[in-house]
């Protein structure tokens, strides 16, 4: 098999199982997904590039002082600013869902009558108030992305393989590889938890606020866990 295809291939694999074994990446894009239908791939896109980016260019910088440092304080710190990072996303989503008043509005086209589910918060349903809170969710997702792949040191193995290669050029192929398989994952699993609550929310209101305070939750309950896991001597997944 060409070098090139085997590292792309490699990379593409890694990176998409880097993404649905690690339980903190889909617990840190439920809260920002849940509820905004095929919206919520950008999100998972955007967490993706962060992430992926953060990963990358710490592995490089690591990599290349790894004779003069001490990697094992700076990888438990790191998982600790990981562990506070989605408990502090968590709260996030629980207070939109607090804030958020949801409902369904039915209407009538050409006869055909259907419902849309409608989200009111403090300041109704302004224009300029939906567009700043949308923006607020994409700026969140990819600087957490980011923050999460800059202090995630375990995230690091899936990058070490590039280092097997005989070429530099392989070694990229490998990281743009990986880099594209996590944006892809994030994205297919952000789009269809999205999906998923949006359709419960048109039939039930009440789903959607409950799978929104789920979602905070099982962030909450992730972040703690992967502060106390290490400390109580296991290893992290």
């Amino acid at each position: 098999m060409n070098e090139l295809a085997l590292a792309f291939g490699t990379g593409l694999i890694a990176g998409i199982a880097h993404v649905y074994v690690g339980a903190d990446h889909l617990a840190a894009l439920m809260p920002l997904s849940v509820g905004r239908k095929l919206k919520a791939a950008w999100l998972g896109v955007r967490w993706g590039v962060g992430h992926s980016l953060g990963v990358i260019i710490v592995a490089i910088i690591l990599l290349a002082l790894r004779q003069a440092i001490d990697l094992e304080p700076v990888g438990v710190w790191g998982e600790r600013l990981v562990g506070l990072m989605l408990i502090a996303l968590g709260a996030i989503g629980i207070r939109a869902a607090f804030k958020h008043k949801l409902h369904v509005h039915e209407h009538a086209h050409g006869g055909d009558a259907h419902a849309h589910l409608h989200v009111h918060t403090g300041n109704g349903h302004e224009p300029a108030a939906t567009e700043a809170h949308s923006h607020l969710h994409t700026h969140t997702a990819l600087a957490a992305g980011t923050l999460h792949g800059v202090a995630g040191m375990a995230h690091l193995m899936g990058v070490l393989p590039s280092l097997a290669f005989p070429t530099l050029k392989e070694s990229f192929v490998y990281l743009g590889a990986f880099a594209a398989g996590s944006v892809i994952a994030m994205a297919a699993f952000a789009a269809v938890f999205g999906a998923i609550t949006a359709k419960l929310g048109q039939r039930a209101p009440k789903l959607v606020k409950g799978s929104m305070y789920f979602a905070g939750a099982v962030c909450i309950v992730v972040g703690l866990a992967w502060i106390a896991v290490p400390l109580l001597g296991y290893e992290l997944p």
